[in-house]
């Protein structure tokens, strides 16, 4: 019998980033005085949550993000120490890692930066991978990807975003979609790509999680 996989989102399921990454986008915006705004409303509506999308809502195209790319990425490292690590995620993962189940992080941050930010909280070592923005590719390629890494199933294995792309690209790969509403979109919208479990806090999560990693 094939393992449990848990897939967990970073930024709005493990850290609470969103504060942080407005602040460096805005930091951006106003030193080189870009058309757009970026504000957790208009967060709260984006198909995709990534740093594409969040150029966009500052005007930046596509072809021009390579611009301001690397000075982000450096903001957002030096930064890491602001998102605050969620209060009882490293009891999720704990749940996760006592069943026998894999622990994966599929993330749009850099996966330096999350290994940053996980070791200063003491839980580096519990995830048994971490795919980032580094790695290519959609976010449901990366999930086929860590599926046929440990083996497994997309039956056995649970995508637990934030986001309506979370949900989508989880779908597309074939998972089973968690979504959890205490990060960067409200329930309403992650209702509206129909997830197959939803959480509204962290004791909800870590009640899934315990009951699916030993079914």
């Amino acid at each position: 019998m094939a393992k449990k996989i848990f897939i967990f989102d970073y930024d709005g399921v493990i850290a609470d980033s969103l504060d942080m990454c407005i602040e460096a986008f805005n930091i951006l915006k106003d030193k080189y005085g870009l058309p757009g705004e970026l504000t957790k409303e208009a967060i709260a509506k984006l198909p995709h949550v990534n740093a594409e999308a969040a150029f966009g809502l500052l005007g930046v195209s596509p072809e021009d993000k390579h611009l301001y790319t690397d000075e982000l990425i450096k903001m957002l490292q030096s930064n890491a120490i602001k998102a605050k690590i969620f209060d009882g995620i490293g009891d999720v993962f704990r749940i996760v890692k006592e069943s026998g189940a894999y622990l994966a992080i599929n993330t749009a941050n850099g996966s330096g930066t999350v290994k940053k930010r996980l070791q200063m909280s003491g839980l580096a070592e519990l995830p048994d991978y971490i795919v980032g923005a580094d790695t290519p590719g959609a976010k449901a390629e990366k999930i086929r990807h860590i599926i046929e890494k440990f083996s497994g199933t997309p039956d056995d294995t649970y995508m637990i975003g934030d986001s309506m792309g979370d949900i989508t690209e989880g779908r597309k790969a074939g998972a089973h979609t968690v979504a959890v509403c205490y990060g960067w979109q409200p329930r309403e919208i992650l209702e509206s790509v129909d997830p197959e479990y939803i959480c509204d806090s962290m004791d909800d999560l870590k009640v899934l999680v315990q009951k699916k990693s030993r079914v």
